[in-house]
């Protein structure tokens, strides 16, 4: 009997170390809170991919919201997140220039903020994680260039007004271009949302304005780019003017098979999914952070993490059928 109660004892104690054993596992993980614009583009759901398939690697909880383009529905987000207790704040912002007071708040809360691909202006985030969105927009613009033999009239089409990556990638398109005298922006238009609508529009009139002079269009996204090319196929003139987005979604990548678009440029967002999630994790914990280089955000210096892209084209398309298996 005595022998009884030792076991009994020995196991109740064996139970009570396990259930506080994970118990502290389980609060020891890093609860990850991410919140983005909008899961309407498939890039989104790359990134997301990464960080789910990497979550128990580096023992993370990841709590993902999108606001489908609406500030106020991020604005509640964020504020979700925020009471849920997380540890770090991965931020894509519906807008850049409202996103300061998001950053503002979770930092106010002590939550380190990690911005991915858009960067909240003059906000003090830890670090921002991004495409190099200038050397996007000069991979356009060299493959224009060399396209149209240094010479023409082009269309850029820009995403939201005020965006640091329509910024960016539109700044990348001119410091190529401005060493083609003989190629002519005609228009350059921002677009709301980046919309696919908006731009189609833009391009209709770019063709009417200019009686069908047109050569090149460089758009900051696929959608957008697809829209031009809805444009063109209309007026019957795609084959006159060659087009290159940004983000090489299915749509596009699926149009330069067919031919009916000639280029874009992959900004592989399941790497920068997953850097984004590796260097949050890394900033929870206190880690040390290697940027690449660090901007000038308003009166705050931000460290940034630049990660790859490439170029796609009819030649090297095909690879995409990992990422769209379904390619034709």
């Amino acid at each position: 009997m005595r022998y009884l109660k030792i076991a009994l004892v020995f196991l109740v104690v064996f139970a009570l170390g396990n259930n506080l054993a994970f118990a502290e596992a389980k609060k020891s993980k890093i609860k990850v809170g991410v919140s983005v614009a909008t899961m309407k583009e498939a890039v989104y759901s790359f990134m997301k991919k990464a960080m789910m398939d990497n979550k128990d690697k580096y023992s993370a909880e990841i709590y993902w919201v999108a606001a489908n383009n609406d500030e106020m529905a991020q604005v509640a987000n964020v504020e979700d997140l925020l009471a849920q207790g997380i540890d770090v704040l991965i931020l894509h912002p519906v807008n850049t220039v409202a996103a300061g007071s998001l950053v503002a708040k979770a930092k106010g809360e002590g939550v380190p903020v990690v911005s991915m691909d858009r960067l909240p202006t003059n906000a003090d985030v830890n670090c921002h994680v991004t495409a190099n969105s200038f050397l996007v927009g000069q991979t356009q613009a060299k493959y224009i260039a060399e396209k149209l033999n240094g010479k023409g009239n082009v269309v850029i089409l820009e995403g939201e007004a005020g965006n640091d990556v329509a910024r960016e990638i539109t700044a990348g398109n001119k410091d190529i271009l401005k060493n083609y005298p003989d190629i002519k922006v005609v228009v350059d238009q921002t677009h709301k949302s980046w919309s696919r609508d908006l731009a189609m529009a833009t391009t209709e009139n770019a063709l009417t304005n200019y009686k069908n002079n047109i050569q090149g269009i460089l758009a900051n996204n696929s959608g957008m780019i697809m829209g031009a090319v809805q444009a063109l196929l209309a007026e019957g003139v795609k084959g006159k003017v060659v087009t290159i987005g940004s983000d090489a979604d299915k749509d596009s990548c699926q149009a330069i098979i067919s031919g009916t678009n000639d280029a874009d440029v992959d900004k592989m967002p399941y790497q920068l999914g997953l850097i984004t999630f590796e260097t949050a994790v890394k900033i929870a914990k206190k880690e040390k952070v290697d940027a690449d280089t660090s901007v000038q955000n308003g009166k705050y210096k931000v460290p940034v993490k630049f990660t790859p892209v490439r170029i796609i084209t009819k030649e090297n398309v095909k690879e995409m059928k990992d990422r769209w298996p379904d390619l034709k």
